[in-house]
This record gives C-alpha cells, sequence and structure tokens, in this order.
C-alpha cells in the first residue's frame, strides 16, 4: 500500500472500519513510512483535542450585566417614542422590541466571543501539533535573515522577523502553517527548555488593538496587533515570561533591520 492509498483509508483505519487484510495493510505502511505516520499522530492528537472539554465555551464573563444594560437602554428609548404609537399598538410591539434588541446584542456578543475561541483552540493545537510531530521548523536557522526571506513566494506577504538571542529568547526558524482557513507564518523561539510558536498574518479591522491574553489546556496565548500583522504567541511558558517575551517582540520589531 502506498501513501496515495493510505491517506485515502487513514480515517476508516482510526474508527476500526477496515478489513483484516486493509488494516493490516495499512499498519505495516505506518511501520515503514514516517510521513504517513506523522499524519496518523497529528489525526490522533486532533481527535484527542476535540474529544476534550476545550472545545466547549462557557458564557463569557460579564455577559449578563452587558444584557441587563442594553435592556434597559432599549426600555429607556422605546418610552421616549411610544407616544407616537397608537395605544393598542404599544402594548404589542413595545415587549417584541426590546426582546429582539435583547436577543440580537446577546447574540453579537456570543458569536464574537465564540470565534475567538475557537481561533485561540487552532492555534493551541497547532502549537502542539508542531511539538507532538516533530516538525518545529521548514527552515532550521538562529539568522533572521535566512528565515525572513525563506517565506518570500510562499506567503502573499512578508512576516517580521526579530532574533532575540541576547535577550534570552533565540530564533530557531520557522514553518508554514494553515489556521483559520489562510496560510500563516510560524516564527519558532526558544526559552531555556521551552519553545514559543508566533504566528504572524495581515491584520483585518476585526483584529483587538489591546493585547489579549488566554490559558489553555495548560498553554498561555497572547493575542495582538502590531505593524499591521495580527501576532498569536503560544507557549507553555508562565503567563509573565511570555509577556516579556511579546514586549522584547514589539520593541524588536520596531527597530530597522542591521
Amino acid at each position: 500500500m502506498n501513501c496515495q492509498e493510505t491517506q485515502k483509508v487513514i480515517h476508516g483505519y482510526l474508527d476500526g472500519e477496515l478489513d483484516v487484510v486493509h488494516n493490516v495493510a495499512v499498519e505495516q505502511h505506518l511501520k515503514e513510512c514516517p510521513m504517513c505516520g506523522r499524519a496518523l499522530q497529528e489525526q490522533q492528537s486532533l481527535r484527542k483535542l476535540m474529544n476534550g472539554p476545550s472545545v466547549y465555551f462557557e458564557i463569557p464573563k460579564g455577559l449578563e450585566r452587558r444584557v441587563c444594560s442594553a435592556v434597559r437602554k432599549a426600555s429607556k428609548a422605546e418610552s421616549r417614542w411610544s407616544w407616537r404609537w397608537p395605544s393598542a399598538w404599544r402594548g404589542v410591539l413595545a415587549p417584541l422590541s426590546g426582546a429582539a434588541v435583547v436577543c440580537l446584542i446577546a447574540l453579537s456578543l456570543i458569536m464574537h466571543t465564540s470565534a475567538e475561541d475557537r481561533l485561540s483552540q487552532e492555534i493551541v493545537s497547532a502549537h502542539v501539533r508542531s511539538l507532538m510531530a516533530n516538525h518545529l521548523t521548514d527552515v532550521a536557522s538562529t539568522d533572521q535573515h535566512t528565515v525572513k526571506p525563506w517565506f518570500n513566494g510562499k506567503l502573499p506577504f512578508s512576516p517580521p522577523v526579530t532574533d532575540l538571542a541576547a535577550q534570552g529568547f533565540p530564533l530557531i526558524g520557522g514553518r508554514l502553517e494553515y489556521v483559520d482557513n489562510r496560510e500563516v507564518a510560524s516564527l519558532v523561539y526558544q526559552h531555556r527548555k521551552h519553545f514559543i510558536n508566533v504566528f504572524v498574518w495581515p491584520a483585518t479591522r476585526n483584529t483587538p488593538k489591546a493585547e489579549v491574553s488566554r490559558t489553555q489546556q495548560g498553554y498561555n496565548s497572547l493575542h495582538w496587533h502590531q505593524g499591521g500583522m495580527e501576532l498569536w504567541a503560544v507557549s507553555d511558558m508562565n503567563q509573565g515570561d511570555l509577556k516579556d517575551f511579546a514586549q522584547l517582540l514589539r520593541s524588536g520589531s520596531s527597530q530597522p533591520s542591521p
């Protein structure tokens, strides 16, 4: 069985749906092919993450307070305009309009938060896969002038690459990743025994300007906007060290390259 045939049936192999002959053929190929073996590990890791509690989202803190505030504002607005409606219609439309406003605001808040949480989970999953599949870098180098040009022609943008070896965060390389339905750059740094993945892509109008921190599955992440780019830094370092790294990265990227 070759790689193409294995890739077609790997999901059936994981689900135990293959017959004995095909099952043995797949297992034999996986022992002989490191690439298909890594693909199997990635699928197993993804299934483990998808079955975990991290993909279920709780109602954001403060949502109740924001909804109540929206209700009060809607009630005040309705009372100012209620004199324009006949009394028979006011009794029907007032509750409906208030409920509609509340539902729209709550839905908008929940959808935005869920989208951010899903993206954060996808970022953490990509970080974990890079560690488990032994695929931290496509280009391994401590030289920013080697890593940055490597992305030329592979991405429709040029990611900012800074070497922070003097500050204790040496650059060790970079690789291509696929996050949020787009190709992105991943810059890899190291601090003692900790690896840091910095995911970079062009910012959009919805990219937050302020730094946002999260903790998922024991991994800390920081999300911020810088120089027209959206950046996510992920590591198992403590949050304080990761914030120090992000500050150095922001300061370093603002300096002209030598």
